[in-house]
């Protein structure tokens, strides 16, 4: 029978529970996720330079659900990525039994096939808008929804993921027993903000050419 105490999963127990090794940034994985050519439009540059500004006098005084609003979630709508297939969703609750526990997350962003309130499999998971203040451990959530994910989708395939600590984002990817962490890019700055959107793009290139099975992928995207 699973066991269904509360836990406070912080990143440390989570990765001795499940026996996950951290890596350096020369995993593989986040090596080409991270390798990306910059191809933006001029419209673009324009539009993200605006947002900059915007969240450059802000960043230290925003709150979480403002920070998310004003500035994340206009940076995911840019990436889009929605599809016939996959969707990404705010607040998707996701739960597994691993190793006899019972567990549950909610994410703030995922990137999954959805059917209504019906979640399979995500690959992609965002926690935490916060800002400075690091009152939770969005680390260990990231990694205790890929946990979870790799119980639901059953594929072995790596799972991605990002951390945002106020204007830093960092880039995540879980495989099996192993994970690492990007450096932060900095929203603020920008040549790191057009970085930011550029790996959160190549991410739909990688879930319809690496993740999602070649025959379940629509023509048009």
């Amino acid at each position: 029978m699973a066991k269904k105490v509360a836990i406070n999963w912080t990143t440390g127990l989570i990765r001795e529970t499940f026996k996950i090794d951290k890596k350096g940034e020369d995993f593989p994985l986040l090596v080409r996720w991270l390798d990306v050519q910059n191809d933006l439009t001029t419209d673009e540059i324009s539009l993200l330079e605006k947002r900059r500004r915007k969240l450059l006098p802000n960043v230290q005084g925003w709150n979480e659900e403002t920070l998310k609003m004003k500035f994340i979630a206009l940076i995911l709508d840019m990436v889009d990525y929605d599809s016939e297939m996959y969707q990404g969703v705010y607040e998707a609750e996701l739960s597994a039994v691993v190793k006899n526990y019972a567990l549950k997350v909610i994410t703030d962003f995922t990137v999954a096939k959805v059917t209504d309130d019906f979640i399979q499999h995500p690959y992609l998971y965002f926690h935490e808008y916060k800002p400075k203040k690091r009152t939770k451990d969005p680390v260990g959530q990231v990694l205790l929804a890929s946990v979870i994910a790799q119980e639901l989708n059953k594929d072995e395939k790596p799972i991605y993921g990002c951390v945002v600590f106020g204007e830093l984002w960092h880039f995540m990817v879980v495989h099996g027993s192993e994970y690492a962490m990007s450096d932060g890019f900095r929203a603020t700055n920008a040549d790191d903000l057009q970085k930011i959107l550029l790996i959160l793009r190549k991410f739909k290139d990688i879930l319809y050419n690496e993740l999602v099975p070649q025959k379940s992928v629509p023509s048009v995207f």
